[in-house]
């Protein structure tokens, strides 16, 4: 068994985004999964992106536009949105809250991705070297 807390995996901040890696090949071995936690301030947007993984991003609270391909949907909260690899996707935080959500991905991204993806140290390490 293996477990990880979110203050002690990588993370990447960026257009109002902070994504912590937290199942992945980098963080517990994992070569079939990778999972992460993201919150999207209000305004924040993912830009639209692809890669091999299918995936899927289950929403925890807040409300969001998302794009997969040619298609827009309005998601909230304990909505489950599934697309296929190489699928064209993003996603933007269209209310006044934090958006909150679960991505899972299949396989894992390899080690190199994940550090080329989420390339800051963990919140843990950065407290202990300020």
């Amino acid at each position: 068994m293996e477990i990880v807390r979110k203050d002690i995996v990588p993370r990447y901040e960026r257009d109002n985004i902070t994504s912590a890696l937290l199942i992945s090949a980098l963080t517990t071995n994992a070569k079939n999964l990778t999972i992460t936690i993201v919150e999207m301030e209000p305004e924040g947007i993912q830009r639209i992106h692809s890669h091999k993984q299918e995936q899927m991003y289950y929403i925890l609270e807040g409300t969001g536009e998302m794009t997969v391909g040619d298609e827009i949907r309005d998601v909230q909260k304990d909505d489950c949105i599934f697309f296929q690899s190489n699928s064209p996707h993003g996603l933007k935080n269209t209310g006044k809250a934090i958006l909150r959500y679960l991505s899972a991905a299949s396989p894992s991204f390899t080690v190199q991705e994940c550090q080329d993806l989420w390339p800051l140290p963990s919140l843990k390490e950065e407290r202990e070297s300020q």
